[in-house]
């Protein structure tokens, strides 16, 4: 397959004359870069400008750069276009599958393959009962080795040209202004398309395409377990369930083919398996199998004789576009049998319409209407039946244009549609991300890919303002590049895996809690990742989310991975994995060391994340990081938000051992700094009451404590509290806690 590289005779439409960065040499006639790391690039001082795609543009860029590199900002318009035409998309399709290559086979080659196979059909005609059989031919057997060769090859050959040619359509279908251009070049591609499916169609039987249908619709035939043939095979409820395992076995294997019924009768060994051949009445019982299977085959066909014809309109998906460097297709998951019956019974491709109609047997028919398939099929309407919509964009949705995602200045952006989601998602390698989006109802919001494609689904109408890709650079510089010393090191080291510092007087105690420590820890855990720079830019975006549970993976993509808004170590960002001690604020008979009833103040709002808040369900409540869950998902929908207001009075919450329960969201620096207020008036309360049970004076610096969180001044007291009476409540304690210092001095 070849690769398509961007050419100046492609239209641009919209997009032409749109602003792309680029590098160059000094000279005005050189080749244009998209990277200046290009290898290409034979400049020592490369030249960085601006300049409009145009055709000019497009006749000085570097193949290399074509070929590797993109020309665009990821999650654009103009990028969505690049990737959609360029690499294996268009461009490639274009000039795939135009004619027959070096291992396609000629109509010769096809007539004698449907010769060998029509003279194989005659042949097992003729075995009407079991033990009658023809000798082998090894002529005949080397001639329908062959033949089976030639149709697999050919129905694998029309698979890719038809999937080759659906690719192109969606990409036309998804660019209007490429369908003049692309008309003649498309011509070849279903003169070669048709071609492939006459040859298909002579070495397929449509009697094998209706028997294997009706063998598929067949009910669970009645099974006799007294039969004296069946003896051998033990009680008559083994006999029930093996003969039920035959027939299933003999069922999967046909129904999935596009081999008439009766090439599976070996299959009748099956039930003989476990039974010696030495056994009394073993060969009884192979000649019963064989039988079973004549019988069974004879009520499909008996089933498929003289039934009448439909007509079905088969719909190809229109939503999927393959992404650069992309080989499956939906396609790709169609059966043989299915891709029997799309070769053999097709009428006439509407590729406008993206169907093709066919006309089938009722068997068939009942089977595709039924079944579950990466195409849709209905009834053809007739004309006094109303059409079925077609499955296209909806009503006032207009194709990809510069102004649906951030490419464009914000006052003309167009309304995000959900054909536009879909481009996005199928199109890019990691499409999930966060955006800032902004609607008439709900203003600004910060919402993951998969929220937006589910409330476009339900008619939503916003635009998007930003994507994380779209976020200042200058707000996320570069590290810079420290020198590797054995010493930094052993510094780094030690920092990562010290352990939790209980001390409140230590300058390192709730550090782990706050936003700075879930920026390093972040930044640690993303060190040499590809994605480590989008990911930054995500936490950033995922700070402004009211409520994490919408952040949650949504489903799995086509190639299997889970779709997720962003790495996993976005969520250690998010939430502190350590559990902090709110025995401070835990009235006095709460604990049983007592706590100091201090007021949550502007801890109380801290949102916190639990698979069990309220003790509702059965087992202990953990937390998104814990051990006992899948930690790399994050946060579930179905789990517990609540406050540490909530969580400190929660008398039925059983928290894990292991994890504490819950994980609190990272918390803001003024939060740090009253957590540590708290609990260094915590730690005073008790070593004033450790000093007055043992009669040894006081310290010096229990009394600089005191004197440094009592009294507040007004602003730490504001940012502190929320109501003048927490405020109350704190210089209460701290007095208390004076008057005690004194009476032990």
């Amino acid at each position: 397959m070849t690769y398509g590289l961007l050419t100046p005779d492609v239209p641009l439409g919209p997009f032409e004359g749109s602003s792309v960065t680029v590098w160059s040499a000094q000279s005005k006639q050189a080749r244009l870069h998209a990277s200046p790391s290009c290898s290409a690039l034979h400049s020592s001082q490369p030249v960085r400008q601006r300049v409009g795609l145009d055709p000019v543009t497009v006749g000085r860029m570097c193949t290399r750069c074509a070929e590797y590199r993109s020309w665009a900002r990821p999650g654009t318009g103009l990028h969505l276009f690049l990737e959609a035409v360029t690499g294996l998309g268009l461009l490639s399709e274009l000039d795939s599958y135009t004619q027959a290559d070096q291992d396609s086979y000629g109509d010769d080659d096809v007539h004698q393959a449907a010769a060998a196979l029509h003279e194989r059909a005659r042949v097992s005609r003729l075995i009407t009962s079991a033990g009658q059989e023809t000798e082998d031919d090894e002529e005949a057997e080397e001639a329908l080795s062959d033949a089976l060769h030639v149709r697999q090859t050919v129905l694998s050959e029309w698979r890719a040209a038809l999937t080759s040619l659906h690719r192109a359509h969606q990409v036309v279908d998804l660019f209007p202004w490429l369908k003049t251009w692309a008309a003649t070049r498309l011509t070849p591609k279903i003169d070669r398309l048709e071609t492939l499916r006459t040859q298909a169609g002579r070495l397929v039987s449509q009697d094998a395409v209706v028997a294997v249908a009706a063998v598929s619709v067949m009910p669970e035939p009645d099974i006799h377990p007294e039969d004296p043939r069946l003896i051998p095979l033990g009680s008559p409820k083994d006999v029930a369930g093996q003969v039920t395992s035959l027939w299933r076995r003999w069922r999967s294997a046909v129904e999935d083919s596009c081999e008439h019924p009766y090439e599976q009768r070996d299959i009748a060994y099956y039930l003989a398996h476990g039974v010696s051949s030495r056994r009394t009445g073993s060969e009884a019982l192979l000649q019963r199998a064989r039988a079973l299977l004549i019988e069974w085959e004879e009520s499909a066909l008996r089933q498929a004789t003289n039934s009448g014809e439909r007509t079905l309109v088969a719909r190809f998906p229109r939503t999927t576009v393959s992404r650069r460097g992309a080989q499956e297709s939906v396609l790709s998951k169609l059966t043989e049998w299915e891709l029997a019956v799309l070769a053999s019974c097709g009428i006439t491709v509407d590729w406008a319409q993206s169907s093709l109609t066919l006309r089938v047997a009722e068997p068939v028919a009942v089977r595709l209407l039924s079944q579950r398939s990466v195409l849709s099929y209905e009834e053809q309407p007739t004309e006094t039946t109303a059409a079925t919509p077609e499955p296209g964009p909806r009503p006032g949705s207009k194709p990809l244009s510069p102004g649906v995602f951030d490419d464009t200045p914000v006052h003309a952006r167009r309304l995000l549609t959900l054909e536009h989601v879909r481009l996005l998602r199928s199109t890019l390698l990691d499409p999930e991300q966060l955006y800032v989006v902004f609607s008439r109802d709900a203003g600004l919001e910060v919402t993951p890919l998969g929220v937006l494609e589910d409330r476009c689904a339900s008619g939503w109408q916003g635009v998007v303002i930003a994507g994380a890709s779209d976020l200042p650079d200058i707000l996320f510089p570069a590290p810079e590049p420290k020198p590797p010393t054995a010493a930094a090191a052993v510094h780094d080291t030690a920092d990562e895996w010290t352990g939790r510092v209980h001390d409140p007087e230590h300058p390192e105690f709730g550090r782990r809690l706050g936003i700075a420590e879930g920026e390093r820890v972040f930044l640690r855990m993303c060190q040499g990742r590809r994605d480590g720079p989008l990911a930054q830019r995500s936490l950033a975006l995922a700070r402004g989310v009211t409520d994490l549970r919408v952040l949650e993976s949504d489903g799995y993509d086509d190639r299997g991975h889970a779709r997720r808004a962003f790495p996993a170590a976005v969520w250690h960002g998010l939430l502190a994995t350590e559990t902090p001690n709110l025995e401070p604020f835990a009235p006095a008979s709460a604990e049983p060391w007592g706590g100091l009833g201090l007021p949550l103040g502007v801890l109380a709002e801290a949102q916190v994340y639990t698979s069990d808040g309220a003790g509702q369900y059965e087992g202990r409540a953990h937390a998104f990081h814990c051990v006992h869950r899948r930690h790399d998902r994050g946060v579930h929908r179905d789990d517990d938000m609540v406050t540490l207001a909530k969580l400190l009075i929660s008398e039925r919450f059983d928290p894990c051992t292991k994890c504490g329960g819950y994980a609190v969201r990272r918390l803001t620096d003024t939060q740090v700094a009253y957590y540590r207020a708290a609990h260094r008036l915590h730690n005073l309360s008790q070593r004033i009451g450790a000093s007055a049970r043992y009669h040894t004076r006081p310290v010096e610096e229990l009394t600089k404590t005191v004197d440094e969180l009592s009294p507040l001044d007004r602003q730490t007291s504001n940012a502190w509290f929320a109501s003048p009476a927490e405020d109350r409540q704190w210089q209460r304690i701290t007095h208390r806690l004076r008057a005690e210092l004194q009476q032990s001095a």
